[in-house]
């Protein structure tokens, strides 16, 4: 007698296929905008490539959370948008939470045109349960703080701090999360790296933007912001104090203009 998946597995497994049929379609239109259908062809192989070796990334992935005794895999639960809690949003257009892909984190995290990255703060807008935080701890960024809206990741966040701090001692104290809204988060007032992961809308992203011009305009340095699967990177192109720096298929950076 064949066994007939749970409703809630059956709701995840649709919703993973849509994400990545959209994902698909968004990349090869791009692309044909782009370069014109040769392109387009190009991108299709390299996606179905992407999503041959995707069981070997989820291995991995898997394998750095029992090394580091966390939990930043996707789940059901986190998946949702939170229903109430303590936090709340200037704008209602949060995006559910995914945990970052690690090799495109690791790839993007190499490139960046920084020298010593101890030098930088690193603030990971949506951070979720807090996988970008621990890869930029390890990378040498100090200090790491993750700004989470939904108050069940910030927790899960949290729990994932403490685990890290067990497993990483040395690292203990050069990661933290914030529960609260980016549109009104304080960036900290050193040089910093703001990632993003796609973690909400356009009108969300202008209230974010607005809120570090603000912040550069009382303490003028160094920032740079790395946009991961840049749906609204309209948003950035737009400002009058970041320029784009360089870019892949998969995010795009800015930096603060000279």
């Amino acid at each position: 007698m064949t066994q007939q998946l749970e409703p809630g597995v059956v709701r995840r497994l649709q919703l993973a296929v849509r994400r990545r049929a959209q994902t698909f379609r968004r990349e090869v239109r791009q692309a044909q905008r782009d370069g014109g259908w040769r392109a387009a062809v190009r991108e299709c192989l390299t996606l179905l490539g992407e999503f041959s070796v995707r069981p070997l990334r989820l291995w991995r992935e898997r394998r750095l959370d029992r090394r580091l005794h966390l939990d930043t895999r996707a789940d059901g639960e986190a998946l949702k948008m939170f229903p109430g809690g303590t936090a709340t949003s200037v704008y209602n257009d949060g995006v559910g939470y995914a945990p970052t892909p690690l090799n495109h984190l690791q790839n993007l995290l190499l490139q960046l045109p920084i020298g010593d990255p101890s030098d930088f703060a690193f603030v990971d807008l949506g951070c979720g349960k807090g996988r970008t935080l621990f890869v930029a701890a390890q990378h040498g960024f100090r200090p790491v703080i993750g700004v989470e809206l939904n108050p069940r990741l910030a927790e899960i966040a949290r729990s994932n701090v403490r685990a890290f701090a067990e497993a990483a001692p040395s690292q203990q104290c050069a990661v933290g999360v914030f529960c609260g809204d980016a549109v009104t988060y304080e960036f900290p007032p050193t040089p910093t790296v703001v990632f993003l992961f796609n973690p909400f809308g356009a009108d969300t992203l202008r209230g974010v933007l607005a809120n570090l011009e603000r912040s550069l305009a009382r303490v003028p340095r160094r920032v740079l912001v790395a946009y991961f699967n840049a749906v609204h990177r309209g948003v950035l192109d737009a400002s009058p104090v970041l320029h784009q720096t360089a870019g892949t298929r998969k995010w795009i950076l800015y930096e603060t203009r000279a």
